[in-house]
């Protein structure tokens, strides 16, 4: 039987905040044989256009904001990962986060990862600055996010703490192989300011 891989993603004013969730879920629906894209309460029209991406194998869960409000502290984030991760029914997932993509010539490394049947994998992150086509190009102490996080797990593994990673011993052998592309830094500068606070 074939080795089965999800996607997961959620996002909550997606609009608002000048997320790229519309990217992140095509490349997931590309990549993945299931995906749940959850939402924690969006009221910016986020839930209307993340309704569009709905089909036979992705679904869109949509919570109450109340849901969002209730939670506290740096665990809310993996919360929301963690209750879109309850609904997949496949046997590994990809994590990505509302502001991140992984490119289609990274999909074969991704399956041959899994097809080794290891609990988990370090996959690289490029953080972008200002524009796509900007790489942050300074010593791995001062960039902004980790160029290194834990995104593929057995779905018996979930992320943990600000939901940077996934809480596995992992695998490092496809690192170089398995990008994630971080557009966090991309976004309109002055809503910034506001996404960060919203998200803390």
């Amino acid at each position: 039987m074939a080795i089965t891989l999800g996607g997961v993603v959620f996002c909550i004013d997606a609009i608002k905040y000048d997320y790229h969730i519309a990217e992140t879920i095509r490349c997931l629906q590309e990549c993945c044989d299931e995906v749940i894209v959850l939402d924690a309460g969006s009221m910016d029209g986020t839930v209307e256009l993340i309704k569009i991406f709905e089909n036979q194998k992705t679904h869109v869960v949509c919570l109450e904001r109340v849901e969002w409000e209730k939670q506290h502290g740096r665990e809310k984030l993996s919360y929301f990962q963690n209750l879109a991760l309850s609904f997949l029914t496949t046997d590994y997932y990809i994590l990505c986060q509302a502001d991140e993509i992984v490119l289609e010539s990274c999909f074969p490394a991704i399956r041959n990862a899994i097809s080794t049947g290891k609990e988990g994998f370090v996959c690289s992150r490029v953080n972008l600055w200002g524009s796509p086509d900007t790489y942050i190009n300074v010593p791995e102490n001062r960039q902004p996010c980790s160029t290194r996080v834990v995104r593929i797990a057995k779905t018996r593994y979930q992320s943990i703490d600000d939901g940077e990673s996934i809480a596995v011993i992992p695998n490092t052998d496809f690192v170089n192989d398995i990008r994630i592309y971080h557009y966090g830094f991309v976004r309109k500068k002055d809503v910034m300011k506001a996404k960060v606070w919203n998200m803390q």
